[in-house]
């Protein structure tokens, strides 16, 4: 499909586009997401990064047919499942960034950035993926992490302990830095998507185990979460990547005995805890960093027990079984 956006100059060449618009961010999170949907692009298109496509050939058809291509994309190659209607809508907005950045930079026209800008996302929703981890699951994971006594061991308890608390993306755990914890109140300083700052409480169990990793780690600034080498070594200025912090969950979920457990069940359990103990919708959004409460009821799981027992009000006779 590379005909959509040819490499061979034409009347405008950007090759520094995508990379102008992601430098426009204000939030790391956003940056990475973005840069992902944007090589999901660039490989559609043939290219082996964003700095290969001349983005200055972009205009509404070619947008359209790159939509087409990302909605047929598989989420897996072991599954059938096409992208979710959110992720095409958030590499429309990526598209939608570029060609602003083109814009700016005078190698596309008004005109032709307009009829971008005019681009609607794909209708449609998923329901949240993964599942919920149950009270039994997260007890036995935290007992079988807080065993380790390694620096590594109790790095990982705090990890946990701040994903039941608080709910929070992998991205934004990892971005967190030392200078937004406060260990006397507990209190959490989060930014999340769209360089949007929150604040979380930790209580309890989770404000002891952070305070047991910090005692190791050191006061000294840089991420609160860093890497700690196989020898027990603490490296204080490196952060976990989101990759690192996904192998961290899968690692102490595997000791635990339990399987398919991501960062982001724990943020699907938080709302679905907090919801169940009857906590006001909006309340559960603006911890969760949503911009909309819509986006929060998908998290309810209150609803689907109701369905279920409305499922059972019906009868359906059976004569069915083996000759």
């Amino acid at each position: 499909m590379t005909e959509m956006i040819p490499y061979h100059q034409q009347q405008q060449t950007d090759y520094q586009a995508a990379t102008a618009y992601l430098a426009s961010l204000k939030s790391a999170v956003g940056r990475r997401g973005m840069l992902s949907q944007l090589r999901k692009v660039a490989h559609i298109l043939g290219a082996p990064d964003i700095d290969a496509v001349n983005w200055a050939t972009l205009n509404a058809a070619n947008v359209r047919a790159i939509l087409s291509a990302l909605t047929k994309k598989k989420t897996d190659e072991k599954t059938d499942e096409n992208l979710a209607p959110a992720s095409i809508a958030t590499a429309l907005n990526a598209l939608k960034g570029v060609a602003r950045a083109c814009w700016e930079r005078g190698t596309l026209d008004t005109e032709t950035y307009q009829r971008i800008r005019s681009i609607r996302p794909p209708a449609g929703s998923r329901l949240p993926a993964g599942r919920d981890i149950d009270a039994g699951e997260r007890i036995t994971m935290m007992q079988t992490t807080a065993r380790d006594k390694t620096p590594a061991g109790v790095r990982d308890a705090a990890i946990l302990a701040m994903l039941i608390a608080t709910g929070m993306r992998r991205a934004e755990l990892c971005a967190l830095r030392m200078g937004d914890v406060d260990l006397e109140t507990g209190r959490l300083r989060i930014i999340g998507k769209g360089d949007k700052e929150r604040t979380a409480y930790l209580r309890n169990g989770a404000l002891r185990y952070l305070r047991d990793w910090l005692a190791i780690r050191g006061d000294g600034p840089g991420p609160i979460f860093c890497r700690v080498n196989k020898g027990g070594r603490i490296f204080p200025a490196q952060p976990l990547s989101t990759t690192a912090m996904h192998k961290i969950i899968t690692k102490r979920a595997a000791e635990a005995g339990l399987r398919d457990i991501t960062p982001h069940d724990f943020r699907r359990t938080y709302a679905g805890e907090l919801l169940d103990a009857g906590q006001d919708i909006a309340t559960v959004a603006a911890l969760l960093g949503h911009a909309s409460v819509t986006t929060t009821a998908r998290y309810d799981r209150r609803g689907e027990r109701a369905k279920e027992a409305a499922a059972a009000c019906i009868s359906v006779p059976y004569f069915g079984g083996q000759a």
